[in-house]
């Protein structure tokens, strides 16, 4: 089975245009600090996830390095959740 290449990475680059402008949206919505990262970092690492699958060639590569190479992928999400504490800490001076 012959991939069109173009389209793609058309597909992939619209893709990560529209997550981008719901992450600015989502910067302007009214919600808890704490929620808010939370949606950014989700939308931050399913990015990553396109870039590396499709830029990065992933796609082509065997099942088992693509699980290999996305393994550090939950221990980021859980280090960064463990800083996510600091995100609701107000500063005074």
């Amino acid at each position: 089975m012959a991939i069109d290449h173009r389209l793609l990475y058309l597909k992939t680059t619209v893709a990560l245009a529209v997550l981008t402008l719901i992450e600015i949206g989502v910067s302007y919505w009214n919600l808890p600090r704490f929620h808010q990262i939370g949606l950014l970092l989700t939308f931050a690492i399913i990015k990553m996830a396109f870039v590396a699958y499709v830029f990065m060639h992933l796609y082509y590569e065997t099942r088992l390095l693509r699980r290999i190479l996305f393994i550090p992928i939950p221990l980021l999400v859980y280090f960064l959740l463990g800083l996510a504490y600091d995100a609701t800490f107000e500063w005074t001076f």
